[in-house]
């Protein structure tokens, strides 16, 4: 399971274009940071994946900082 960083934000990779908040979001952008609670119909429509999963290398980076 993907953790959350300290926001509570997942970081999803982006599979097709999709407009959320009035902004298009591209593949081009790679990966967008969303709560838990925005995913649910991004994901059941194909517009992004499943959260990255961190490295335990990134984990340990990210604890130090």
């Amino acid at each position: 399971m993907a953790t959350l960083n300290q926001t509570g934000l997942q970081d999803h990779p982006i599979l097709q274009p999709f407009r959320l908040n009035g902004r298009w979001y591209s593949p081009a952008d790679n990966t967008i940071a969303l709560h838990p609670t925005q995913t649910a119909f991004l994901l059941m429509n194909g517009k992004i994946g499943k959260p990255a999963q961190l490295s335990a290398q990134q984990k340990a980076q990210g604890q130090q900082q």
